[in-house]
């Protein structure tokens, strides 16, 4: 594989990023994802309209949602990342009231793309730490 299309890979999965958590961007979803993408993190395949309404939801809960990728490396189709999501805990998010705190917390996420767009994603995320963050 060239690496002009490792570097489209590595772009891709960037601009996901964004319009998943930065920006919460339906159409750009939409574009990215294939018609058959699953994850593997909730065991399910799932539509675009899918992924934007639990990036709506992630919003809801968390204000100034935003998500850094702290390493990013491609090979073959595969792009893997460890990345840094951060937030404002404003509304309910996995039986936790609202409690106003700043929450951090790091994950692994590793996405597989066919013809420019997304069709698998694979993600271990340390939501374990974001618990623990807005109940101590």
């Amino acid at each position: 594989m060239s690496n002009a299309t490792l570097d489209a890979n590595k772009a891709l999965v960037l601009a996901h990023c964004e319009a998943v958590t930065n920006r919460h961007d339906p159409d750009a979803i939409r574009t990215q994802l294939t018609p058959d993408f699953f994850d593997h993190a909730s065991g399910k395949m799932m539509s675009a309209d899918e992924v934007s309404a639990h990036s709506a939801l992630l919003h809801e809960s968390f204000a100034n949602l935003s998500v850094v990728a702290e390493c990013l490396v491609a090979e073959r189709d595969i792009v893997a990342g460890r990345f840094i999501w951060r937030g404002i805990h404003r509304g309910p998010w996995r039986g936790i009231a609202r409690t106003g705190r700043h929450v951090e917390f790091r994950g692994m996420t590793f996405w597989r793309v066919r013809d420019g767009r997304i069709c698998e994603r694979w993600a271990e995320i340390d939501f374990a730490e974001a618990e623990r963050q807005l109940t101590t």
